[in-house]
């Protein structure tokens, strides 16, 4: 309102009651008298009101800055709140971080009456807040690191690149890259994808991480990536599910740190890492199998290699160097009919060999020769892989035209069982099923040990016997008997279960009456 509005005001009252006296003494009265005095409490108050405001306003703004930087709060659009506190990085809830919030407030009183205009503030700037903003602590970087290498990991540059390599992914970098991994890594990033779903909302964090590699992919854009062989899938599980977020938190920052992955690697003093990650971005197919028949093709007259015994060797050319099979089968084969002679009707490629391929040649002719194949279900039959390479060895020292001295690893048994023969069933990389050896009747040790088993429990007048102490005579009799081969306690307890099953009671004992009429 205006200064002459505000005149007419007055004009208009004077006029209304200059009749009336009693109105204008009232009139005067509050214009000169109440009017002034109002004007100047109001002035007071106003002044003050101000002067309170700027203060709180201050005190709010230090409160809320100390508030922050002593509890370091984040939050993602999952609608999840996150808190650091300089270790490791954990999920809270927003009713916890309120509660914290007001007992702060109220024990410093000062903002008491700003009360819940304060907690608005807080909760408003700690959404804005990311917790991919956070910088993580030496202490959580070290600690990520010390569970990744060198349990998962063969360096510590390794873990590093593994973990550049997810935070690109969690922020959107670099999706034309594919990383070549093996299958007992996918069951690892399976557990990492989940962990991520249920953490930080990321629906997938490793989509360009594959096992098998596809004709579509350029080699320039393939990359490779490795994990410890020996490592086990359960510790990494317990892993992710303890120190996820902080793996997170530590992989975006060497993202940012370093720009993305490819980078990381570039500015690396590590050469051996940089060969491996880039071996297929620096090579082309007619290269890597003319690196392989440098080290794996020995050329002679009159002798010949099948091939599908040269594409095994391929495969252990690939698995020394822990690489993934980059080359389609039929172009491979085509790759090296293009350098050496073929016929076709042996399938054999011609004046080639392999010095690689004599012990797999004599594991084949051991097989072929002394292993029984029996999928009925009147017997139990099994062989363990550490069983198959005693054998083999024992086979080749009594057999002439071998030409090794039977040392094969338990790795090699199961390539070459899976390669050579896929339809024999191998269960966790240890026991092959429904196969017998003719060198070693383990049903036939097991029942003659009965014998002795059977004047033991006479001797101790036992009416039970535990699967234990009957195991522990059975090793007795093929000690005393200078049995070469003794089985497991495991496939022990597999035959009586099997043989024995309407005399066991109590589930791991046996009665003894029936062995005695026996």
């Amino acid at each position: 309102m205006t200064k002459e509005q505000c005149q007419k005001i007055l004009t208009d009252l004077f006029e209304k009651y200059e009749d009336n006296e009693y109105m204008m003494q009232r009139l005067i009265n509050h214009v000169t008298a109440i009017l002034p005095n109002t004007l100047e409490t109001e002035s007071v108050n106003y002044e003050k009101r101000i002067v309170r405001q700027n203060f709180l306003s201050n005190e709010q703004q230090s409160f809320i800055q100390v508030f922050l930087s002593k509890n370091r709060y984040f939050y993602m659009n999952n609608n999840c709140f996150y808190e650091y506190d300089g270790k490791h990085y954990m999920i809270v809830k927003e009713d916890d971080i309120i509660h914290n919030l007001l007992s702060s407030i109220s024990k410093d009183r000062t903002l008491l009456e700003w009360k819940y205009k304060t907690k608005i503030s807080v909760i408003k700037l700690i959404r804005e807040r990311s917790l991919f903003s956070s910088i993580p602590e030496s202490y959580t970087i070290q600690s990520v690191l010390g569970q990744l290498f060198p349990q998962f990991f063969q360096s510590k540059n390794q873990a590093k690149h593994f973990l550049s390599i997810i935070g690109d992914n969690i922020l959107a970098k670099n999706d034309n890259i594919i990383f070549l991994i093996g299958q007992h890594m996918k069951h690892m990033l399976q557990e990492l994808d989940n962990i991520a779903y249920a953490s930080i909302g990321h629906a997938t964090i490793s989509p360009n991480f594959v096992t098998k590699y596809h004709e579509n992919h350029s080699y320039a854009d393939c990359r490779l990536i490795k994990v410890n062989d020996n490592c086990s899938v359960d510790a990494w599980k317990k892993m992710i599910r303890n120190n996820g977020l902080d793996l997170f938190c530590v992989a975006v920052h060497y993202s940012k740190r370093y720009g993305d992955s490819d980078n990381f690697v570039d500015n690396s003093s590590d050469d051996e890492l940089r060969n491996y990650v880039y071996y297929l971005k620096n090579i082309t197919q007619s290269e890597i199998v003319t690196q392989f028949c440098s080290k794996y093709i020995d050329e002679a007259q009159d002798v010949k290699i099948g091939w599908k015994d040269l594409h095994f060797v391929w495969k252990q050319f690939l698995s020394s160097l822990s690489l993934p099979n980059m080359i389609y089968s039929a172009t491979l084969k085509g790759l090296f009919k293009e350098k050496y002679n073929y016929d076709d009707s042996c399938d054999s490629f011609i004046n080639i060999t392999s010095r690689h391929l004599p012990l797999h040649s004599d594991f084949i002719r051991f097989w072929t020769t002394t292993i029984n194949t029996d999928t009925s279900s009147e017997n139990i039959l099994e062989l363990e892989v550490d069983e198959l390479c005693s054998l083999f060895k024992s086979w080749a020292k009594q057999t002439a035209t071998t030409t090794t001295n039977g040392n094969i690893s338990e790795d090699n048994v199961i390539k070459i069982l899976k390669h050579f023969f896929p339809s024999v069933e191998i269960i966790e990389a240890k026991y092959v099923l429904n196969v017998a050896c003719i060198l070693w009747d383990k049903n036939k040790d097991i029942a003659e040990s009965f014998e002795y088993i059977k004047e033991q429990i006479k001797a101790g007048s036992l009416t039970l016997i535990s699967f234990d102490d009957a195991y522990n005579y059975y090793s007795k009799y093929c000690s005393t008997k200078s049995h070469k081969f003794v089985v497991n306690k495991r496939y022990f307890e597999k035959y009586i279960c099997f043989n024995l099953s309407n005399h066991i009671v109590y589930e791991k004992f046996i009665e003894t009456d029936w062995i005695l009429k026996n």
